[in-house]
């Protein structure tokens, strides 16, 4: 298969990822799945399940929370992926180098949206003063989609390039760059967790956070620990609460109207 040909494919792997947030967030842009069908493209299907199962540990957190984004799991997958296979190296590599694409992507990712979807956003609210609902519709939609091609051209050019003129733009980056866009990318989620905290968080629910926190924090409980325990937790207020009692009532009642 010629280079033109994988770059290519690897671009619409990239497109695929990207449109899982069209369809209603289908999760089909986490990396054990464009990291499995780039080893599909590139012929190495195997590479590709284990890279993405690796970058899926490396990327577990990253879920947009509030209004945070975090960084470009997609593009950092891919790049990884190819990288590895082209090259023989370990996944470990996979990983440092898939980290610093995808913070470098969501920084050109947020650059665009700034200007091209904000433009766009003016477009649609000119058309919706004038009630054309129709073109507005179309707008969001193309707009919505153009986003998504430009970076998915992006991934394409980049394996198209090859991983060493990727590395040689991360280096040409300023170290200040780089470690000021790694800060950004631990602290924008723990902002977004603030925000979301703030919208949620009541005198009702505290308690159970900071039981949740002392669980992590001095017991050593696992994440997943803590959140089997919140299961459990909620389990015991529903069924001892006076709302199964409520629910138990309405389910007893009986309509005497037969028809």
């Amino acid at each position: 298969m010629s280079l033109g040909l994988q770059a290519l494919l690897i671009g619409l792997v990239a497109f695929f990822g990207y449109m899982h947030s069209y369809m209603g967030s289908t999760m089909w842009n986490r990396p054990i799945i464009v990291s499995t069908l780039t080893g599909l493209v590139l012929g190495d299907l195997e590479t590709g399940i284990i890279v993405g199962a690796a970058l899926e540990l490396a990327f577990l957190g990253a879920v947009p929370i509030g209004a945070s984004n975090p960084p470009d799991m997609t593009s950092g997958s891919i790049i990884g992926t190819a990288f590895v296979i082209a090259s023989g190296a370990g996944v470990g590599e996979a990983v440092a180098l898939a980290i610093p694409v995808a913070t470098l992507v969501l920084l050109l990712d947020n650059l665009q949206m700034m200007f091209i979807l904000t433009w766009a956003a003016h477009i649609a609210d000119r058309y919706a003063k004038e009630g054309k609902a129709r073109k507005v519709e179309w707008v969001c939609r193309i707009a919505g989609i153009g986003n998504k091609v430009l970076l998915s051209l992006l991934v394409a050019v980049s394996f198209y390039l090859g991983v060493n003129a990727v590395k040689d733009v991360l280096a040409f980056i300023p170290e200040w760059v780089t470690h000021g866009m790694d800060i950004a990318a631990g602290i924008l989620p723990a902002i977004g967790f603030a925000m979301l905290a703030r919208m949620i968080l009541t005198k009702e629910l505290a308690a159970f956070l900071l039981v949740g926190f002392l669980l992590a924090a001095y017991l050593g409980v696992s994440v997943f620990g803590v959140a089997l325990f919140g299961l459990a937790v909620a389990l015991v207020v529903y069924f001892f609460s006076g709302n199964r009692k409520q629910d138990a009532a309405m389910e007893v009642y009986d309509d005497d109207n037969e028809f």
